[in-house]
């Protein structure tokens, strides 16, 4: 399994009685709260004239069921980093009523590289949340970065990101040991790479987590090239050189319809950038592959 987070909580054996699950008709009603901030965030970037793309599952989602992938309790999207600098700037003077907007750069104690698009009055709390009073349901901004024309450049670039995204990977598994470690003790692989990762977060842990969060964010973000032929999703599930892409092919979008109602972007070549993500992206997995999104607790 090694020891990436995001396969780490995907092969996760669920047998924390704090730890629930969706039901079909909470799922449903978390997508329609998702689709309503996902039409908030589009305004406004259209508003504004700010490129993104749909990402990950959501991507998936939008080509192969025009919509969302319908076990999916998420929505992510893709914006290169000039425009996520301005949208982060712009979005709650049309909408800090309703929304909260979590940021690497700002928000305190948060422990992410990406942006959080979260809506006031709702919870959707999961296991980054213990500690956040701001748990509402959310949508995840994911940051393009540019990266280097400059091969040698481009390698260092993403061995760094790497390795100050472990770092930080560590470091909250640190914050978050009690809750963590108690949500796998009846798995010895998961335990075993859990505790691994503690003691390294443990050993940093004199390291400020925003400290850790704003080294890794203006690393990822060390390339100025706005023109450069390669981006990379960094923050991305599958991080920096498995989420590397041409300019052109990925940051050039294309409209896909979404539930009938909406149309959102997706990169022009979303043939290659969904092969890229999942392989034979329209055979539908086995019912043991399906990821179970578990959360601790929801208010709609």
């Amino acid at each position: 399994m090694g020891l990436s987070t995001v396969s780490a909580f995907k092969s996760l054996n669920n047998k924390n009685k704090n730890l629930k699950k969706l039901s079909d008709k909470q799922l449903k009603q978390l997508q329609k709260t998702i689709l309503e901030i996902a039409d908030d965030i589009n305004f406004v970037c259209q508003k504004y004239h700010l490129n993104y793309n749909l990402g990950g599952g959501s991507a998936l989602g939008a080509v192969r069921h025009h919509g969302f992938i319908p076990w999916d309790d998420d929505f992510d999207i893709n914006m290169l980093r000039k425009d996520y600098e301005k949208f982060s700037t712009v979005f709650l003077k049309e909408f800090g009523d309703k929304y909260w907007l979590h940021t690497p750069e700002k928000t305190k104690n948060y422990g992410l590289g990406f942006a959080r698009v979260r809506k006031k009055g709702t919870i959707y709390r999961a296991r980054e949340d213990m500690e956040n009073e701001e748990a509402g349901v959310y949508i995840d901004i994911f940051i393009i970065e540019n990266t280097y024309n400059f091969v040698p450049l481009r390698y260092l670039h993403g061995f760094l990101s790497y390795v100050f995204g472990f770092l930080l990977s560590c470091r909250n598994f640190y914050k978050n040991k009690d809750f963590y470690l108690d949500m796998v003790k009846e798995d010895k692989e998961l335990s075993k790479t859990f505790k691994f990762k503690v003691n390294i977060g443990r050993l940093l842990s004199w390291i400020s987590l925003d400290t850790m969060t704003h080294a890794w964010n203006k690393v990822n973000a060390m390339c100025k090239n706005n023109k450069s032929r390669y981006v990379t999703v960094p923050t991305g599930r599958n991080h920096f050189f498995k989420e590397m892409y041409e300019r052109d092919k990925f940051c050039k979008t294309i409209l896909f319809d979404f539930e009938k109602k909406y149309k959102f972007p997706v990169a022009k070549d979303y043939d290659g950038y969904l092969k890229n993500m999942y392989g034979n992206y329209m055979e539908l997995p086995s019912k043991n592959d399906i990821e179970a999104h578990i959360f601790v607790d929801l208010k709609l």
